[in-house]
């Protein structure tokens, strides 16, 4: 863990000690991209028409947006494919496997360009 986190882990533990409820989290996965992690409340769902509201039974959970910094666009939310929120287990995953730095392409030519 890094200095950032530790201090930024340590601010939210802080905050939630003298009663200030954490509800979202900003982090920089691997390939250098930016995201928030909003938590759902259990009993908030997004309705048919796209606003989230009260909702009988909803089991809360996470909603993931994508940050462009350098963009003045609205983030970009990533839905899970099933339901309105990640559950922590699947929103890790998915973090892992879309956050990994590309493999460069090759340089290396593998037949001679002169034939």
């Amino acid at each position: 863990m890094n200095a950032t986190t530790k201090t930024t882990i340590e601010m939210a533990r802080t905050l939630a000690r003298r009663g200030f409820a954490v509800r979202s989290i900003e982090i920089q996965t691997p390939d250098g991209r930016g995201w928030c992690i909003d938590t759902v409340a259990p009993g908030r769902a997004r309705h048919a028409d796209g606003h989230w509201g009260p909702t009988a039974g909803a089991p809360g959970g996470f909603r993931l947006f994508e940050i462009d910094h350098d963009r003045d666009d609205a983030w970009i939310e990533h839905d899970p494919v099933d339901y309105d929120t990640w559950d922590m287990g699947d929103l890790i995953d998915y973090l892992n496997a879309v956050g990994q730095p590309k493999a460069r392409p090759s340089t290396t030519r593998t037949s001679d360009p002169t034939t």
